[in-house]
């Protein structure tokens, strides 16, 4: 295994820090926790992973329809990713191509959701998860003097949501089952988008302006929320709305089955009088200062 290194800034210093390979210690402990936590999962009536497909069917989350349906999108994705290496096509066919990819692929994430759930609770599953989190706490060590930066399984658990964890984590993975920590950008639609400066650094889409926008073509703000030209909150029909989404709008008293305006928070009708009334307040109040100016 290839060790790999990376920094996180702790008490603002900048600390490097190495996955190294496991050495035949590691491995042997590593096996122990994975067998421990297989029997503690089968104890507690964890499923085994054979029986996946079979407790999805009964419990009506999976069947032959739904399996059906994933390889229609899977199909539907390599037809479309076909299309677009093959080139031959105007440049706005080819975007919305890729982003047809991109929703097909969020469609398929959905879908498979419930048997990606189920598999991590199973036995194996409880207990692969068991060995990595030891592999990363034993094998995580500063690249200065080669000394473990988590004192033990716990200590890593205890830490798990730490910057060092979480990247020890990340660097393991992509070590143990050669993932790509750029995968995303590397699949064939978001290739495509980057190279045409459709989509930005994050892969998020883009105008000509480098500003954000949907799909189509509405600008949005960094949260995702609609906004105008000048930064101004509006909804998707372009109508102007405040932080909370309200409506900013010139408002009109409601009207009753006369069609006489009422007032808020009120029963009785804005009738003339009380138009009078306080027209007749207002220029007291103008009177009162007037006199008081002199």
């Amino acid at each position: 295994m290839i060790t790999k290194t990376f920094t996180v800034s702790i008490n603002d210093e900048e600390k490097t820090f190495l996955i190294r390979s496991p050495s035949t210690k590691d491995q042997k402990e590593a096996s122990k926790v994975y067998n421990q936590a297989f029997s503690d999962a089968i104890k507690s009536k964890a499923i085994v992973r054979a029986k996946i497909d079979e407790l999805l069917k009964e419990q009506g989350l999976w069947d032959d329809e739904k399996q059906l349906q994933l390889d229609k999108l899977q199909s539907e994705i390599s037809y479309r990713e076909r299309k677009l290496a093959e080139g031959g096509i105007s440049l706005k066919d080819a975007k919305k191509i890729a982003l047809e990819i991109r929703n097909i692929r969020a469609d398929i994430r959905e879908l498979i959701s419930v048997k990606m759930s189920l598999d991590n609770n199973t036995a194996e599953g409880q207990a692969d998860n068991a060995k990595f989190n030891y592999l990363v706490s034993a094998c995580t060590v500063y690249k200065e003097n080669n000394q473990p930066y988590f004192r033990s399984l716990e200590d890593y658990l205890e830490k798990a949501s730490s910057e060092v964890a979480l990247k020890a984590a990340q660097t393991m993975a992509n070590m143990m089952y050669g993932l790509d920590s750029n995968y995303e950008a590397n699949l064939p639609e978001n290739k495509f988008l980057k190279d045409y400066n459709f989509v930005d650094s994050k892969l998020r889409l883009i105008n000509n302006e480098g500003k954000l926008i949907d799909e189509e073509g509405r600008l949005i703000d960094e949260t995702g929320r609609y906004i105008d030209e000048n930064g101004n909150f509006i909804d998707k029909n372009g109508f102007k709305v405040d932080k909370d989404g309200e409506y900013i709008i010139e408002t009109k008293p409601f009207l009753d089955d006369e069609g006489k305006p009422i007032i808020k928070n009120s029963e009785k009708p804005l009738t003339q009088d009380n138009l009078d009334t306080k027209k007749e307040t207002k220029e007291d109040v103008e009177n009162t200062i007037s006199s008081t100016e002199s």
